[in-house]
């Protein structure tokens, strides 16, 4: 038994001699809330639900990445990253089905940039969670929201984006920083030779400098694996630390332009006030407007968030948020949790 204990301890000691050679990182972050959960509804037909979820202000997920020094300025890089259901321990996948469903890429960077294959984030997705304060919160962020998780409550058509927070099948470039000057370039090829299969790409361009940011992108997106739509997408972003608060202001517009041809407008206003030295209130107001090109039939879906996020350490942090939910025709829907989330 003792020399088991021993093999078993040598090679646990050579893994992690293995992987400080690979230089290889395990991080990833876990998040869980209770409370009460309600979205706009029909008259009479209430959707409050209580319960434990998982991944209300930032999906919870856990990710391997590594890098090499290839000398001369040049670094060879991997990420592995998995969305994880902390309520039920279930893998949460993407679009696509993949079990590395947050991001799976090889990339080389240098003095020129970085170029990455594989599934690699949108430049909407890094615009949408970076100038809103709620961040990447699929429950309390209207932006997220609007983009990703609200074409159920769009009853004429579909609404928000057709595609998901990453592009599969990708590749990225993404420039050195230039004086506050960065931009984006992405590339999704149909990977198919059906009649409706596109091509998808996206372009971004960043400005931060001091207190101040600025983004703008455009993606378009065809019918490929894991996105189900084609469309035109303009987004905007921007914000302005002034130290008492943080202010953030986003717009954006989606056409699509197959099946049911229709528009969205996309408005969101935020701010972020610190209170104390380790608590900020955040405050997020959202108006998705959704317009049919034929016959013009309109629908708008308006979120109003109000929360408190305390950090503990600077790893931990607990919540509270309050959210209404309000939609052409139904009934408000209101929604209130407390949460923890820890990074590792």
């Amino acid at each position: 038994m003792f020399a088991k204990k021993n093999l078993v301890a040598a090679a646990a000691l050579m893994a992690l001699v293995g992987a400080a050679q690979a230089d290889v990182k395990v991080y990833g972050s876990v998040e869980a809330s209770f409370g009460s959960f309600e979205a706009a509804h029909a008259q009479g037909a209430s959707s409050r639900v209580t319960a434990v979820s998982s991944g209300n202000m930032m999906t919870s997920f856990i990710g391997f990445s590594g890098s090499e020094d290839l000398g001369g300025g040049l670094k060879a890089e991997f990420v592995l990253e998995s969305f994880i259901g902390t309520d039920t321990g279930s893998t949460v996948f993407n679009e696509a089905g993949g079990f590395w469903g947050r991001g799976s890429y090889v990339a080389l960077s240098g003095g020129f940039g970085k170029v990455a294959l594989g599934q690699y984030d949108n430049p909407l997705f890094t615009s949408g969670y970076t100038y809103n304060p709620f961040g990447s919160s699929m429950a309390f962020s209207p932006t997220m929201r609007h983009f990703y998780y609200n074409q159920s409550s769009i009853t004429q058509s579909i609404g928000g984006t057709g595609f998901d927070t990453g592009f599969v099948n990708s590749i990225t470039y993404e420039t050195p920083n230039l004086g506050g000057f960065t931009a984006t370039a992405q590339f999704s090829p149909k990977e198919s030779t059906a009649p409706t299969a596109g091509n998808s790409y996206a372009v971004s361009a960043t400005y931060a400098a001091g207190p101040f940011s600025a983004s703008l992108t455009y993606v378009k997106s065809g019918i490929a694996v894991a996105y189900d739509a084609d469309e035109k997408v303009l987004g905007f972003g921007t914000s302005y630390d002034f130290g008492v608060l943080k202010a953030f202001g986003q717009y954006t517009q989606i056409k699509q332009e197959s099946g049911i041809a229709n528009k969205d407008r996309i408005y969101q206003v935020g701010v972020s006030v610190p209170v104390t030295e380790k608590g900020s209130i955040l405050a997020s107001f959202g108006k998705q407007q959704n317009k049919l090109e034929a016959g013009g039939a309109k629908e708008s879906d308006t979120i109003v968030s109000v929360g408190y996020d305390h950090f503990l350490s600077k790893r931990t942090d607990v919540y509270a948020v309050f959210s209404n939910n309000q939609h052409t025709a139904l009934k408000s829907g209101q929604t209130f949790a407390v949460g923890i989330k820890h990074a590792f």
